[in-house]
């Protein structure tokens, strides 16, 4: 055994010795030379350029080494040779490397904007260096990043006299690099840097800190940790992010099983530009809808949908050569989606800046559409057809026919409704809701909003006086008629409103940071003065959250209020002093199982509903009440159509007197 090892070592350092390898920039192109003494048939350049394919990317032998050049954009990349197809090789005379995930290294080099070849970070990084874990701060605030003229801006708040910085970009030296002081509590750092991944640490009147808004932490190597940050190159300019952690899939090279090469005449895969699946917006691949997105500030990133019920955790997306990408197996339709943006611990929705098409969402903003065609048994990406000239107007409208059973007449008509809503929506900025129903206006909302200023005017049937903006409860019929007025000011909603009821103008102020809330109100929830508070937290790497809201009114009555959110449920509880009610979710894939109920202390009423979902093909639900010793039953069926549903329900009072006391009823609702 001794003997083997001897041997194998000594096998290694003679490949060492007679492998030779230079990366070079000439006449506009990266230049990859290797010199090897295995035998090789052929030789591939494989790297994050080229999603680390085994064969994409064949050298030439010329001239006793190996050599390609290719055309890359200014930043920072990772190589490996790949030698017969199979073997894998590092290249040992790279500038610098990072951890390959594997227990080996990839060489890595940074193509500055005047077309020089640097090592990472401007500085040769070692195996050690490249195997460091860095813990993401999800809790950090915005407070590190590039100004106009290229310099790194690192900003302190603290109360300190004086303040500077260390760290590996200036030898840690205590003294070298001063912060300015700005603001009263604010300090801010200017470093001149290149490329790389940099740690460092605070020092406020002599004592070194740790930096609580920086990107990640890392090992100090005394028992402390350091604030760390990664500057990259994208499109001609620097910027800020944290740095990738070992074992991310950027630092990981694919391994795929390649057969043997056995001559060099073995014709390669064609040379993209693009890598498949990972194109900017949504594209079908292999019968899969794929969405690919950049966002360089999240931690995580996830695709919420009409095909999962808008859940916000229901679709995560892995990063892959810099994109947040996604699949989805999905049918012929059309679909909306917004991407949900982990970033700095909490959640930040946005449409995708590459879709196809867009509508609306009815709250200022747009969700992306697209269009899954078949054609000739192939399945194509469209996007809807924008409405030409005049208001862009939507409408929803919606009917219900009632019949309740007689022992004699079987059925007999009961009661119908109809409602017609109409949205007019010039812009995104913009919208007028009118809903008409039966023989009056039953319900308007105007909208409008510019930069951080929201202005919306409400007015609904009946006269109440509750506004028409969302608070922590999740009542929407406590949207009535008023005005309110909602300003971003320093990272706060400042809110304000009025509403009408009879001889009674009810008022209600507050402010909501990012998250916690507090609103204070006169005649709004009850009679005379109220006081109402929320909170909401994330747990780090968006493990679950929690949200709950306390509401006291001065004429002794309350209502709190909790939510816990998970990847896989979520539970909602609520209590007034009188009725206690839940609610509870599981995720089942696109599919959910809810299961929601009351009880009423006082009466010992008891409602409980439980529903399947199906989410784009139908909806089970049957429900449970109990009522003045009554027992009853309630079933429906809902079918989703493509702009809208059709619900068929039987609707029981007292499951003892059915012939006396079911209704059935037809419903739907169309989009168009």
């Amino acid at each position: 055994m001794g003997r083997s090892k001897t041997f194998i070592v000594l096998c290694f350092l003679l490949i060492s010795i007679f492998a030779f390898s230079a990366v070079s920039y000439k006449e506009g192109k990266v230049v990859f030379t290797f010199k090897t003494d295995i035998k090789a048939d052929a030789v591939f350049v494989a790297g994050n350029f080229n999603n680390w394919s085994t064969s994409a990317m064949p050298m030439q032998f010329v001239d006793g080494v190996w050599q390609l050049a290719i055309a890359l954009d200014p930043g920072t990349y990772q190589y490996k040779f790949v030698i017969n197809g199979t073997t894998w090789k590092e290249d040992p005379e790279a500038l610098s490397y990072v951890d390959d995930g594997f227990g080996g290294r990839n060489g890595a080099f940074t193509l500055t904007n005047d077309g020089k070849i640097e090592p990472v970070g401007g500085q040769l990084q070692t195996a050690s260096q490249a195997l460091k874990n860095y813990e993401p701060n999800n809790a950090r605030k915005d407070t590190i990043y590039v100004d106009q003229d290229g310099y790194v801006v690192i900003r302190l708040y603290t109360n300190a006299k004086s303040v500077f910085i260390a760290g590996d970009f200036n030898n840690w030296s205590e003294k070298d690099t001063e912060a300015y002081f700005v603001d009263d509590g604010i300090w801010e750092a200017v470093l001149e840097l290149t490329p790389g991944i940099y740690e460092y640490k605070f020092i406020t009147d002599g004592n070194w800190i740790v930096d609580p808004n920086a990107f990640a932490y890392v090992d100090d190597g005394f028992g402390g940790k350091n604030g760390v940050f990664e500057v990259y190159e994208e499109n001609g300019g620097l910027k800020v992010r944290a740095p990738i952690s070992k074992g991310a899939d950027q630092l990981q090279p694919k391994v795929v099983e390649v057969q043997k090469i056995e001559t060099a005449a073995v014709e390669p895969k064609k040379e993209v530009t693009e890598v498949e699946g990972t194109r900017a917006g949504v594209s079908i691949v292999d019968g899969k809808v794929v969405f690919a997105v950049k966002n360089d500030r999240a931690q995580e990133a996830y695709v919420a949908g009409t095909f999962n019920s808008w859940n916000a955790t229901g679709l995560k997306m892995q990063l892959v050569d810099g994109y947040w990408t996604a699949s989805l197996q999905l049918s012929p339709g059309t679909y909306e989606y917004k991407y949900v943006f982990v970033i700095g611990g909490n959640q930040v929705w946005q449409e995708d800046p590459n879709a196809p098409s867009y509508k609306p969402d009815g709250y200022g903003g747009k969700n992306s559409v697209f269009k899954i065609v078949s054609k000739d048994n192939q399945l194509s990406i469209e996007g809807i057809q924008e409405q030409g000239g005049g208001l862009a107007a939507k409408g929803t409208y919606d009917f219900e026919y009632k019949f309740k059973t007689d022992p004699t007449k079987y059925l007999v008509g009961s009661s119908v409704s109809n409602k017609l809503i109409l949205t007019f929506s010039p812009n995104d900025d913009m919208s007028l809701k009118i809903a008409y129903d039966g023989a009056t206006i039953s319900e308007a909302q105007a909208k409008f909003v510019s930069d951080d200023l929201a202005i919306i005017m409400q007015y609904k049937l009946p006269m109440h006086y509750t506004l028409p903006w969302f608070l922590p409860f999740d009542d929407q019929e406590t949207r009535q008629t008023g005005i309110t007025l909602n300003y971003e000011f320093a990272g706060a909603d400042l809110i304000g409103g009025i509403g009408y009821a009879t001889n009674k103008f009810p008022w209600i102020a507050g402010v909501q940071l990012q998250s916690f809330g507090v609103y204070f109100g006169q005649d709004y929830f009850a009679n005379g003065y109220s006081v109402l508070g929320s909170l909401s937290l994330n747990a780090p790497f968006n493990l679950f959250s929690i949200g709950a809201t306390a509401l006291y009114n001065f004429d002794d009555t309350y209502v709190v209020s909790a939510l816990l959110t998970t990847k896989l449920f979520e539970i909602y509880h609520k209590f007034d002093g009188n009725i206690f009610y839940a609610y509870a979710k599981t995720f089942l894939g696109s599919n959910s199982i809810i299961l929601d109920g009351s009880y009423d202390f006082d009466y010992g009423d008891i409602n409980v509903d439980l529903t399947y979902d199906t989410t784009k093909d139908y909806a089970i639900s049957a429900r449970v009440i109990s009522s003045n010793n009554d027992i009853g039953l309630e079933l429906n069926f809902k079918k989703y159509i493509k702009d809208g549903y059709l619900k068929f329900s039987v609707d029981s009072n007292n499951v003892t007197d059915m012939i006396n006391k079911t209704y059935i009823s037809v419903s739907g609702e169309i989009n168009f």
